[in-house]
């Protein structure tokens, strides 16, 4: 079969339910195993795809939660403020659906039957919800990172160009596109009520539709190229705008020193200048932080992408199959890892996050 017309990438397969009964519902010609075994794909599904992300991913809802709460105690005077808030709300978006369609483990407990409708019916859109989410939140941090390099490299001449206004329409579009371009893959299955032997029940199946096979599976064909494209001009985007971040911010920690030597009357007057830079060094230092965590999770995917380009056994159900999984629930821990950690960086980094988060919860922090 070609690559075209194998399933998408899949989150992880569930241990109560056989490859083979899978491979069947999507009409896999052939499966095996590969160098990593069906008992510890299953055990690293379990462990690693099921209860490590949906920690991380219960952790992302809190934490994205606080996040848009102080930032939008703290107002969008300043245009950071609402790319940050958009990062936030599509990163909470990402961990929403990670956690309701991880309800199917709870609701097994109580009847599985239920369990397996309920992990089936909702595996199309909320397995790759948060991925596309993740994409657009990516676009996002990148157009920050634009943003970041311009105005710390030339500060008198496009600052005053990023007004919140601006940085609010292109958060807009930025988000339509991205998502727009992957939503086609929401629609490309059917679902059906088949019986199971397994469970003697009707359960629900995924079946690829109509849309799966049209113009010669040309929207997995986009689908697979986006995957590549989108990670590669956001990482290399990112990569030059971090290095010259850095840069700016070398060159002004060597001016700053200088300043501080200078004991003239002129350096005095020109106080509030160097403090208000000292100030958008901060700043910028943290969003500095923000985009590495970006970085570090672009480019395991990136090179999964290409991976699958390269070798077309490395696809699902196909002889790399299980090591597919394997590393797909290794991206999956990376990305709920990115969606989550953000609130953390800005009360360690930002004392103006810290100072609003305790004004608002300040009676129940004492």
């Amino acid at each position: 079969m070609d690559l075209s017309e194998q399933p998408l990438e899949t989150e992880t397969t569930s241990p109560l339910v056989s490859e083979s009964e899978i491979g069947r519902a999507v009409s896999v010609d052939y499966y095996e195993a590969g160098i990593v075994s069906d008992e510890l794909r299953a055990a690293f599904d379990l462990f690693v795809g099921y209860w490590i992300v949906l920690v991380l991913s219960t952790l992302g809802v809190v934490t994205n939660s606080l996040t848009m709460v102080i930032l939008i105690r703290q107002g969008f005077r300043d245009s950071v403020n609402v790319s940050l808030l958009s990062i936030a709300v599509w990163d909470q978006i990402k961990c929403l659906a990670g956690v309701i369609f991880r309800l199917h483990g709870p609701i097994r407990l109580v009847d599985p039957v239920s369990g397996v409708i309920w992990e089936n019916g909702s595996r199309t859109y909320l397995v790759y919800l948060p991925i596309f989410a993740g994409y657009v939140s990516y676009g996002l941090a990148t157009y920050l990172s634009i943003e970041r390099c311009l105005s710390i490299s030339m500060p008198f001449r496009v600052r005053f160009l990023f007004s919140p206004r601006l940085t609010s329409t292109v958060m807009v579009v930025v988000s339509l596109v991205i998502f727009s371009s992957f939503s086609p893959v929401l629609f490309i299955y059917s679902l059906e009520f088949v019986h199971s032997p397994y469970y003697n029940a009707s359960i629900i199946v995924r079946k690829p539709g109509t849309l799966y096979y049209a113009q010669d599976g040309l929207i997995l064909k986009m689908y697979k190229f986006l995957g590549i494209f989108y990670p590669a001009i956001f990482c290399t985007t990112m990569v030059v705008s971090s290095a010259i971040i850095i840069f700016h911010l070398r060159k002004s920690a060597a001016n700053f020193h200088k300043f501080d030597q200078q004991k003239t009357s002129r350096d005095a007057t020109s106080g509030a200048k160097v403090d208000l830079s000292s100030r958008e060094a901060r700043v910028t230092k943290m969003l500095l932080v923000v985009i590495f965590i970006y970085l570090m999770d672009f480019f395991p995917r990136l090179c999964k992408y290409v991976a699958s380009l390269i070798e077309p056994e490395f696809f699902a159900y196909r002889r790399y199959h299980n090591l597919m999984l394997v590393m797909s629930n290794t991206i999956w821990v990376l990305d709920f890892v990115n969606a989550s950690v953000n609130f953390f960086v800005f009360m360690s980094m930002s004392s103006s996050f810290k100072k609003t988060f305790y004004e608002v919860f300040s009676r129940r922090v004492k």
